[in-house]
């Protein structure tokens, strides 16, 4: 590679992917990541070409597939990282409340590491890479990589939108892929458009139905919410009963997600009951959770049991006062 730092960085990045899926990341291991992905996104965004050049500088040469897996290993490492800062300010508090008990070694140190790098994986830093790979990405002189990136990156910002709660920015963030006036985009020998293109990438449509659906649940937009959840459930039980899914890689992850959607779709045929699911759908949804839904009918709670299953791992960007987590009453 002769020292190209693009190359270096985007090998550190599919490395430390690797080492986080096959061992549990200290929080040593959660910091390097974040500077793995700034120094890697820093480096994206400077060999884009400028706004006002009339030729697009053909630096950058990835497959959307590849594009999507580093938008979406982003976003999953925030995720993990602010999950892994609750809990640890979580154990340390309670352990603050027995003044005979000392916290846990691992617990101590890794409040040390965090109070010391505190603008890891800082909310605003992630939303203006999302944001600024957007928006790169979708001039009219980008290349298909960038662009690739823009339409990933989106999916991503819907997802993360959704896991902080603003559902109404993580549907305005697919407001690029659905755009009728957006360019195709070159893949391989192909045209395609924004959405033809997200779809191709099936890890990448499922992340935007899923999400998508949730945050359209939380507006009461249930038609909305059924549409996109229903698509792709139908969509991949043929893919169950073809094997096509499991050809692909994280199928394993497919069919937990497809239990959790069929779970959102008993809550919309309660709320909302029309009739907007096909019928094989509609008979998953019954076998599933026939009893769950003829306890809410007679008037017991079913609900929230149904959601906390279904919904996704949201998340406290806030960041905490290390100071204050030994201290009793924090």
């Amino acid at each position: 590679c002769h020292g190209d730092t693009l190359f270096l960085a985007l090998y550190n990045e599919l490395t430390l992917r690797h080492l986080q899926s096959v061992k549990r990341p200290k929080v040593t291991d959660r910091i390097e990541g974040w500077h793995t992905y700034r120094q890697l996104f820093d480096l994206i965004l400077q060999e884009a070409p400028d706004e006002n050049a009339t030729a697009t500088s053909q630096t950058l040469f990835l497959i959307p597939d590849w594009c999507f897996d580093i938008m979406h290993e982003f976003l999953y490492q925030f995720q993990g990282f602010c999950q892994f800062r609750t809990a640890t300010y979580a154990a340390a508090a309670k352990t603050a409340e027995d003044p005979d008990k000392s916290p846990q070694a691992h617990v101590a140190e890794a409040l040390d590491v965090l109070s010391q790098n505190r603008d890891a994986w800082a909310v605003e830093t992630v939303l203006f890479y999302l944001h600024r790979l957007v928006a790169v990405g979708t001039r009219a002189n980008a290349s298909a990589t960038y662009r690739y990136l823009a339409y990933f990156s989106s999916v991503t910002l819907s997802r993360l939108e959704c896991l902080l709660g603003d559902y109404r920015a993580s549907i305005a963030a697919l407001d690029v892929i659905y755009d009728p006036e957006a360019e195709l985009v070159a893949v391989g020998e192909d045209m395609k458009s924004p959405e033809e293109l997200v779809n191709s990438v099936f890890s990448a449509r499922l992340s935007l139905s899923y999400h998508a659906g949730v945050s359209y649940l939380m507006l009461r937009r249930y038609k909305d919410s059924a549409s996109a959840l229903g698509g792709i459930c139908v969509f991949m039980q043929r893919g169950f009963k073809t094997g096509q899914l499991r050809k692909i890689p994280g199928s394993e992850q497919f069919s937990k997600l497809f239990d959790r959607m069929i779970a959102l779709l008993a809550i919309l045929s309660h709320i909302c009951p029309t009739s907007f699911l096909e019928d094989n759908i509609a008979a998953i949804v019954r076998e599933k959770h026939a009893n769950t839904l003829s306890k809410i009918e007679s008037g017991e709670e079913g609900y929230e049991d149904l959601f906390v299953f279904a919904c996704p791992k949201f998340v406290n960007p806030a960041v905490p006062d290390y100071s204050q987590a030994l201290k009793p009453g924090a």
